[in-house]
């Protein structure tokens, strides 16, 4: 419920001299607290819900102790199904690592890879195979160019010494 609280007041309506009640609303007071307070009322609220920790630790054992043997196995089938996943995650990793796909397209290609039915290493031999693009190219180095021709000889100057050269030779012999 809001703390809202009405008043009325006589309005004249102007042009025709009558006068009607309005209702307005005064808005309640908003009272500010500081963070250190607000943790206190947190805390404070907290205390009155939450049983002491010895009370907790009590209750854990409890729990524990109330579960049976296909409970306990279920949870260590579960744990032993996330560990095989995460063990073949990785193998599929090490699979795209060994085939040198770059590093930004490895999580994109393992996903494909790992959508498609039947054994990982077969198929990402035939995604590699219907997508060379994934595959890391060799690049081949280019010789470094000045921009000046050098009419077949060999020139080691580069940047501004090998246009200055080539504008001016009679500075050079």
């Amino acid at each position: 419920m809001e703390n809202n609280i009405e008043t009325v007041e006589d309005v004249k309506i102007e042009g025709t001299g009558e006068k009607t009640n309005v209702a307005t609303e005064e808005k309640p007071e908003v009272k500010m607290v500081t963070l250190e307070e607000a943790q206190k009322m947190v805390n404070s609220a907290l205390a009155k819900k939450l049983p002491p920790k010895e009370k907790m630790d009590a209750f854990k054992k409890w729990e524990e102790s109330q579960k049976t043997e296909a409970d306990k196995q279920a949870e260590k089938d579960n744990k032993l199904t996330e560990k095989e996943q995460e063990n073949i995650k990785l193998k599929q990793k090490l699979s795209i690592a060994d085939k040198e796909i770059p590093k930004k397209f490895r999580g994109y290609v393992q996903y494909e890879v790992s959508q498609m039915e039947g054994e990982f290493d077969d198929n990402l031999e035939l995604f590699l195979k219907e997508n060379p693009e994934f595959i890391a190219k060799e690049e081949t180095k280019k010789p470094e160019t000045t921009g000046v021709k050098s009419n077949g000889v060999e020139n080691k100057d580069t940047g501004v010494l090998a246009i200055l050269k080539a504008k001016h030779p009679e500075l050079y012999e």
